[in-house]
């Protein structure tokens, strides 16, 4: 079965000058997807020419699609369309002559103007800040605004704040260098979009627009619709496959929650559930190799770690948390007794389906090999994208007119604005936190409540992604999170990998963690459920991703490193386990409905099966066998809790 589009309402009729406006930013987003393929092709320009370009066609881009204030252009009010329309111009000057400035004078500015800007210098530092802040907030809202806003002021005024959080004077010209340069906004964070994650935008872009997305989800329900949780399983592995490409959690809600949702809550399931499901399955795809929303390319190119040694370590916790997930469903299904879904509902498999699986298959095969013979990420993802765009014209139905590539182009480079924008402004967030010393801070806080004791370090480090990553996107949570909690692990003894792993796991959960859980709030948009508690319950349906992190770091098996094969084998089949008797305590059912006494048990058999005590899990084994084979035997009596 595949899914229809939403229908398209009528675009109501644009004034002249709106519309113009709307040409030139589709134009913007057309020239960034060429230009990405450009470089990728012909090489980079250098880092000020390459970022600076991204700021420029994302900014424009942004103020020429997105209104000032949408209550003003939508008013019906002349006076205040106008408004709109003038600030927006104002804006779109500001970028300009900040950008174009900058380009134009860089070379003068960096060989003899360093720390001692002009006062046009200042001007374009001041025009180009304004600009990016507005553009983060039409892209991101204000959560991100917020925290730039808070660390801009701290800037300014934190020499006044006594004892910890004081830092020595910092004068308004070297923070309005800082900013607008590349220790700010130019910095690693938009590196890492020019540079890697645009391309892989494009390819989702290239694979929504062909058609192969709506294939996950049919090949998902073709796999598990005709299981108790069918709909609920769908979501999962469908979020798991879309997800890694596309890399925002909110956008895969609604790519694949449209479909997924309502039919949960066909079967049975209620609102703020189903919602749940979504949100908790939607944060999977960026955790999951090959691609992990681009998160694993980041990783590589802050750390130095080949991408393909980030992958592999990734892939058993991906395994293992989708795994929790679709236990949490089946049991949930089993508890409520929910029907089946109708067999007429699920799609059937035909042989039409084999061209379109291999087109999808011969795209994601491209960038991974790509990448596994040593090329670089964002090469593999143009042979990716150009194997998924030329293999496509030989099928039918994905085959690509002209009009889809226009499309293909706009919508390549429209998908990527926000999170330009948005690593833009995290630049400032970064050079402040360096200027300041506020993450050296930071890190010898952790260390010191902790007080050498790991454990207490990892939950003051989880803690930090928590509240630091909620409303963020992922690749926001990390680049802000990272700088500040990485060195106090590592230094605690953790490997590299292994606290890059832990704090990108702790940044991709706070999508679903209240109260700014955003990957629960756009699925309670489609559920009609309250999203409180559909956050409430994404936590629970999510713990084990809370959960995984500790377990690697106690248990580095589980990253594919350290011990023999039969090691690993063992230690990845007893948190396979402990992850069925963690999902059957949450739940209360396991072949029957549980009474609290028998989920206390379960429970306890999870924790010492996960942990790394040999003695323990070799008894919580036994343990977990007995409560399985005589007491939860179906049929026994059981007050359910």
């Amino acid at each position: 079965m595949t899914t229809d589009p939403p229908a398209v309402p009528a675009r109501p009729c644009l004034h002249p000058f709106d519309r113009m406006l709307r040409y030139v930013g589709l134009f913007c987003c057309a020239v960034l997807t060429v230009f990405t393929v450009y470089t990728i092709v012909r090489g980079q320009f250098t880092a000020q020419v390459q970022r600076g370009v991204f700021l420029l066609g994302a900014g424009l881009a942004v103020f020429c699609l997105k209104p000032f204030h949408p209550g003003w252009a939508l008013s019906g009010k002349p006076i205040l369309a106008w408004a709109d329309r003038i600030i927006n111009l104002m804006f779109i000057g500001l970028l300009v002559f900040s950008s174009g400035y900058l380009l134009l004078n860089y070379f003068e500015i960096a060989s003899s103007r360093q720390g001692l800007p002009t006062g046009w210098d200042l001007a374009c530092y001041a025009a180009g800040t304004a600009a990016v802040l507005e553009g983060v907030r039409r892209g991101d809202g204000w959560p991100l605004l917020s925290v730039i806003l808070l660390v801009l002021v701290y800037l300014f005024a934190g020499h006044l704040l006594p004892g910890f959080l004081g830092h020595h004077p910092i004068g308004s010209a070297e923070i309005l260098e800082m900013a607008f340069g590349m220790n700010g906004v130019f910095g690693v964070a938009l590196a890492v979009v020019a540079n890697i994650i645009y391309i892989f935008i494009i390819f989702g872009a290239i694979l929504r627009l062909t058609g192969a997305g709506v294939l996950f989800i049919d090949l998902s329900y073709m796999l598990t619709g005709r299981y108790p949780g069918g709909p609920a399983q769908c979501a999962v592995v469908a979020s798991a496959f879309f997800g890694s490409i596309n890399g925002s959690g909110p956008a895969n809600v609604v790519g694949t929650g449209s479909f997924t949702i309502p039919l949960m809550k066909r079967t049975g399931y209620v609102p703020e559930f189903a919602g749940a499901v979504e949100a908790a399955a939607s944060t999977v795809g960026q955790i999951m190799p090959p691609i992990m929303g681009v998160g694993a390319f980041i990783m590589s190119e802050i750390t130095g770690i080949p991408y393909g040694t980030i992958m592999l370590a990734a892939l058993i916790p991906a395994l293992l948390y989708s795994f929790s997930l679709l236990i949490n469903v089946r049991l949930r299904a089993r508890l409520r007794k929910l029907p089946l879904v109708d067999p007429a509902e699920i799609p059937a498999f035909s042989v039409r389906l084999i061209p379109r699986i291999a087109v999808m298959l011969i795209a994601i095969g491209a960038v991974v090999i790509a990448i596994l013979i040593g090329r670089t990420p964002a090469f593999a993802g143009l042979i990716g994208s150009a194997a998924l765009f030329f293999t496509a014209f030989v099928v039918p139905g994905m085959r690509p007119d002209w009009r889809k590539t226009i499309d293909m182009l706009v919508e390549g480079g429209r998908d990527g604005l926000s999170v330009t924008l948005s690593c833009a402004g995290i630049g400032i967030i970064i050079g402040g936190i360096s200027a300041t010393g506020l993450g050296v801070k930071f890190s010898q806080a952790i260390i010191g409540i902790g007080q050498g004791n790991l454990f207490l370090a990892l939950m003051m480090a989880a803690a930090c992604c928590l509240m630091i990553g909620m409303g963020l996107p992922t690749a926001a949570s990390y680049l802000m999170v990272v700088y500040i909690a990485a060195p106090a692990v590592t230094q605690l003894g953790l490997t590299v990998l292994t606290a890059h792993l832990f704090i990108f796991y702790y940044a991709c959960m706070s999508a679903i963690t209240p109260p700014v859980a955003v990957c629960a709030y756009a699925a309670a948009g489609i559920s009609g459920g309250d999203a409180f508690r559909t956050g409430l319950w994404a936590v629970r349906l999510g713990m084990v991703g809370f959960v995984l992190p500790f377990l690697w770091v106690y248990n580095p098996q589980l990253l594919l490193s350290g011990g023999g094969m039969a090691q690993t084998a063992w230690v990845i089949l007893c948190c396979g386990l402990a992850v069925i008797a963690f999902a059957a305590a949450n739940i209360g059912f396991l072949r029957r409905p549980l009474g609290l006494w028998e989920r206390g048990l379960l429970l306890l058999v999870a924790v010492a099966m996960a942990g790394p005590s040999g003695l323990l899990r070799a008894s919580a084994l036994i343990l977990g066998i007995a409560l399985f084979t005589v007491v939860l035997k179906p049929g026994a009596s059981a007050r359910t809790a």
